[in-house]
């Protein structure tokens, strides 16, 4: 099974607020989830989605098919913390920890649906080339019939 993975590091949102859209999207079809993330209100959603894109492309390029891609794994790990200080009553001062995010994707394509494609396409490829030369003995051209309107009918 092969797979394309892109990564997004040092993302300012805390990781516990992504689990909830990781676990939205995890195990959907890549059209599903980006129709999921489209109508999430979450700033979460909105990272993931270009992330989910990037994943994407890395799979296009690896020639895999669109429409068979799916979200295999998702994680939102925790970062390294931003230290801030905000400035606390008789001159002391109390620590402001801003977490960070990294976010790894990986797509996969679906065997299952591989497969269903791939049957379909061969089935199509020879009805088609079975209908062309079956309609050619059926019918041999309109050169050959004579099209005669109901006013044109001579009276007997």
């Amino acid at each position: 099974m092969t797979n394309a993975i892109a990564k997004a590091r040092y993302l300012r949102i805390s990781p516990r607020k992504m689990l909830g859209v990781c676990k939205l999207v995890r195990g959907k079809n890549i059209l599903v989830a980006r129709a999921i993330l489209s109508r999430t209100p979450q700033k979460g959603a909105l990272l993931i989605g270009k992330v989910l894109d990037s994943a994407v492309a890395n799979a296009k390029m690896k020639n895999m098919e669109e429409k068979i891609l799916f979200i295999d794994k998702i994680t939102a790990d925790m970062g390294p913390h931003l230290r801030r200080m905000i400035p606390w009553s008789r001159g002391s001062g109390a620590p402001i920890r801003k977490k960070t995010t990294h976010l790894t994707i990986v797509v996969a394509e679906d065997e299952k649906l591989k497969l269903k494609l791939s049957s379909k396409n061969k089935k199509k490829t020879e009805d088609k080339s079975l209908g062309k030369t079956e309609d050619k003995a059926k019918n041999p051209g309109r050169s050959a019939k004579k099209i005669v309107k109901s006013d044109d009918q001579p009276n007997e």
